[in-house]
């Protein structure tokens, strides 16, 4: 079974949660982000979340809770000889 050259990253998701600081009774206001585009791994991307989760953490109004890229990989694999 050879495996062949890993191709990715490939499908990125990416996703940012953030959180007010001023609350409604006893809870936050919970905003959960996903960046879209049509395609979610060309150069640049990245860069623009960057920028957007550091625009979230640069305000004292709102407290980042997470920001996440997931994607995947694929290896094709060939039969033996």
């Amino acid at each position: 079974m050879p495996l062949g050259t890993p191709e990715g990253p490939s499908r990125s998701q990416w996703t940012a949660i953030a959180s007010s600081v001023d609350r409604v009774g006893e809870y936050p206001v919970i905003f959960d982000v996903t960046a879209t585009t049509d395609n979610p791994d060309a150069p640049g991307v990245a860069e623009i979340v960057q920028q957007f989760v550091d625009l979230i953490t640069s305000s004292p109004d709102f407290q980042l809770l997470s920001a996440t890229r997931l994607y995947s990989y694929s290896e094709p694999i060939t039969p033996t000889a």
